[in-house]
């Protein structure tokens, strides 16, 4: 293989940790190889707690995402964003701080001009400009409470992400058994939206079919995927499946991530507790999916997972193992087998590949 070739096979992703590392490492950047996925961590970053979830911008020049600090005996978040050129993490500029704790997950409107964030135990959701100007939050009402009475006292916002036009912002509320919609500027509440889940599914992340025309949000007390038609105006449900084969005890795992793969044809979903990857089919006319498979993993917990460019292989984060695993995807049969030994990391728990270019 030439120079050429190894080199263009060779790309790097960033691995976020949950807060508390007993190094303060945080950010890791990993080097992996699309061919073989050998994969090794080349880069990490300490004393950055709370950068549980992030975004590069468009360019892979930036990483934007948050911290979490104590101030007056109160936990405070920021908005931050990473130098990032070159495959590197570079030094870390404060936008502006938050009234609220450090949000547990960040992403970038459409047009890539503001920053949208959701904050889990006070159920803050907002926006700024990238530049950390402009701030504007809400609280989540505690009007529709579910019915899980450990996880569904209040409102929960778990996620934060904007529709396919960039008009409005959608947060997913956990505890609420909803997903609110909001003007992304000022986030005043456009309630005719507002979607409704069946009560107990405790929606956590969603993420839009490649036309736009479908939504799809996996339930973390549910243990299943919801998918959602949007012709601009308002959403139709389609249909739910399980994350889970018939036999599995559902009382003790939690769905938690859900991706696509590039072509959008194939949608993804892990399991905690049932430590495994769900593989759907999805019809790209209606928007509704098919069970493939669930695939079991070797680590504990898949709190996020990413496939590697060319989707040979997939790079999860198994939470409770302390390890980020690679695993060789076999996308004929929906199976996953693991590459290499585990790389030890601080309960890992969020994914992001530079951009292309």
């Amino acid at each position: 293989m030439s120079v050429s070739l190894m080199l263009a096979a060779l790309v790097r992703c960033v691995a976020g940790c949950n807060p508390g590392s007993p190094d303060e490492q945080a950010l890791h950047v990993l080097e992996c190889d699309t061919e073989s996925g050998a994969t090794r961590i080349v880069q990490s970053v300490k004393g950055v707690q709370g950068t549980t979830y992030f975004e590069f911008d468009a360019g892979g020049k930036f990483l934007y995402s948050t911290i979490g600090e104590r101030k007056d005996g109160r936990r405070v978040g920021s908005l931050v964003r990473f130098a990032a050129d070159g495959g590197r993490i570079g030094a870390m500029e404060r936008l502006c701080e938050l009234p609220c704790e450090a949000p547990c997950h960040v992403s970038l409107t459409p047009d890539g001009k503001r920053v949208a964030f959701a904050a889990y135990s006070s159920a803050t959701a907002g926006t700024a400009a990238i530049d950390g100007s402009g701030l504007k939050t809400c609280v989540l009402p505690d009007d529709a409470m579910g019915p899980n009475r450990k996880r569904q006292q209040k409102a929960y916002a778990h996620c934060a992400f904007a529709t396919p036009d960039g008009k409005r912002l959608g947060i997913v509320d956990l505890g609420c058994d909803r997903i609110r919609f909001f003007d992304p500027v000022t986030m005043a509440r456009d309630e005719a939206l507002s979607v409704g889940f069946d009560p107990g599914d405790g929606p956590r992340h969603a993420i839009w079919s490649k036309d736009g025309r479908h939504l799809f949000a996996v339930n973390e007390l549910g243990n299943s995927v919801v998918s959602l038609a949007y012709d601009g105006v308002s959403f139709a449900k389609i249909g739910k499946w399980s994350t889970l084969p018939a036999d599995a005890d559902g009382s003790k795992t939690w769905a938690s991530a859900v991706k696509l793969t590039d072509d959008g044809k194939l949608l993804m979903a892990s399991n905690r507790g049932y430590d495994s990857i769900a593989f759907y089919d999805v019809n790209v006319a209606d928007g509704t999916l098919k069970l493939r498979n669930v695939a079991k993993l070797t680590g504990s917990f898949p709190r996020d997972f990413e496939l590697m460019p060319g989707e040979k292989f997939m790079v999860v984060g198994h939470e409770l193992s302390g390890a980020i695993q690679v695993y060789r995807f076999d996308r004929a049969d929906c199976t996953l087998t693991p590459v290499g030994d585990p790389l030890p990391a601080w309960r890992p728990l969020c994914f992001k590949f530079w951009p292309k270019g």
